[in-house]
């Protein structure tokens, strides 16, 4: 199965869904508990996603790949749910994410230069708890 194929059925059980978006149990009760996502239960009370539950899966497991916050992915299910504007809240939240990963990027490869630049000098000496200096 496959995202483009899974949203024609009326509903999705917990172990298709793990493999379809790639989520754990853990994660998708998780995404439940954090009221993102709504389960149903069928008469044997196991879980079942239906077609706008899938929807909201969908994004998370898209956003999440990104390491996007679950903060900001509340705002995308939000925009989406409300006006349709899911598409474009959920660009604006992993250009975002993108930056700040570049950021961290150029602070890593500054102080790889520094570290590589570096001369070392004589070795320290370690301190030995106790030893009167």
């Amino acid at each position: 199965m496959t995202l483009v194929n899974v949203h024609h059925l009326p509903r999705l059980g917990l172990s298709n869904a793990m493999r379809v978006f790639g989520l754990t149990a853990r994660a998708l009760r998780f995404y439940e508990e954090k009221g993102l996502i709504e389960a149903r239960r069928d008469r044997f009370n196991a879980r079942y996603y239906d077609p706008v539950a899938r929807g909201r899966l969908e994004w998370i497991a898209r956003l999440r790949k990104a390491n996007v916050s679950l903060p900001d992915i509340e705002e995308v299910l939000r925009a989406d749910e409300e006006d349709g504007r899911g598409r474009e809240v959920a660009l604006l939240k992993v250009a975002r994410r993108r930056e700040a990963v570049q950021e961290e990027l150029a602070a890593i490869d500054q102080t790889l230069a520094e570290l590589q630049a570096h001369t070392p000098s004589a070795p320290t000496r370690r301190l030995v708890r106790g030893a009167g200096v």
